[in-house]
């Protein structure tokens, strides 16, 4: 889907209209960690961002706003991002996918640094998005507020869950328990 690798049959096609927004567990890197959220987002977007009424440059107001929305409120928008948690900076990074405005979300495991509260808070995010949604993750709280399908990627294959998010976890329960009997 990111064009990084080349299919080993078949063919993909895909729009140069799409915008993808991703996020994987190293997406971070992507920060200047030191300038403040502030400083990064104006340095990032000088002439502004694309909006639904054409390129638009944003006032520090509007940048505070949209700041604030993912939870980077006060002091937190203009400190030096290296000086905050793990959980800001995984804040900072998906305020920059928003601004893509994206037609489809990758999240790989977008909850290594989020608490409960922001998990629910993505989790609710992800509900309102009209657009296509691929989750890779681990978190059994966050898949069971958002998936409508469950693929298991295993032993070299890929194929549809059955049953709901719990039904897969008492599955995998019971095949560990079988290692453990034997």
């Amino acid at each position: 889907m990111l064009q990084q690798i080349e299919p080993t049959e078949g063919e993909v096609k895909r729009s140069g209209k799409l915008r993808i927004g991703h996020y994987n567990q190293h997406s971070e890197a992507v920060l200047d960690l030191d300038r403040s959220p502030m400083e990064f987002l104006k340095e990032l977007y000088p002439e502004g961002i694309i909006t639904t009424e054409g390129k638009r440059r944003l006032e520090d107001q509007e940048w505070r706003g949209r700041l604030g929305t993912f939870g980077i409120s006060g002091e937190f928008q203009t400190r030096k991002m290296k000086t905050m948690s793990d959980g800001m900076k995984t804040r900072v990074v998906m305020l920059l996918i928003s601004l893509v405005n994206p037609h489809v979300l990758l999240l790989d495991e977008p909850t290594n640094h989020l608490d409960m509260q922001c998990i629910d808070a993505l989790a609710v995010a992800i509900n309102k998005f009209t657009g296509g949604l691929v989750l890779v993750s681990h978190d059994f709280r966050l898949i069971s507020q958002v998936a409508g399908q469950i693929w298991v990627c295993d032993k070299k294959t890929i194929a549809p869950w059955k049953g709901d998010i719990q039904s897969y976890k008492q599955h995998l329960k019971k095949e560990v328990m079988k290692k453990f009997k034997a």
